[in-house]
């Protein structure tokens, strides 16, 4: 047999509750938690080539991972608000970023061979 599971409110918490509603002192707020995961796939630059990986986008919270499984000659441009952070195509990395906005663009630094950029893992929750 399943469970019964029952819900009570005590009268006392109902009124202080209801009270507290009126008076405009809390409020009630329905909050849907959501996640997502895009990954960016390695992708090969022409030479001297540059290409946005992500658009500018604005998470609410995510982590960002540089799996570096491109090439050094592949430039990384990350820019987190009106910061810029550069790293290689070949190097790893972590970046939490909260109420900030993200653009990341590839830059290809060899003007005579074409070279991968790295795989790029976005995690984010919003609510």
């Amino acid at each position: 047999m399943g469970e019964r599971v029952s819900e009570s409110r005590g009268f006392i918490g109902g009124v202080i509750g209801g009270a507290l509603v009126s008076l405009g002192l809390m409020r009630m707020y329905k909050v849907e938690i959501r996640s997502g995961k895009q990954i960016i796939q390695r992708q090969t630059l022409d030479p001297g080539a540059t290409a946005t990986l992500l658009p500018s986008t604005t998470y609410k919270f995510a982590i960002i991972l540089f799996h570096g499984d491109g090439d050094p000659q592949v430039q990384l441009s990350v820019k987190v608000n009106n910061k810029v952070y550069t790293l290689n195509g070949d190097e790893q990395a972590i970046e939490v970023v909260a109420n900030e906005t993200v653009e990341i663009t590839a830059t290809n630094t060899d003007t005579a061979n074409p070279h991968n950029t790295p795989t790029v893992e976005v995690v984010s929750i919003s609510w």
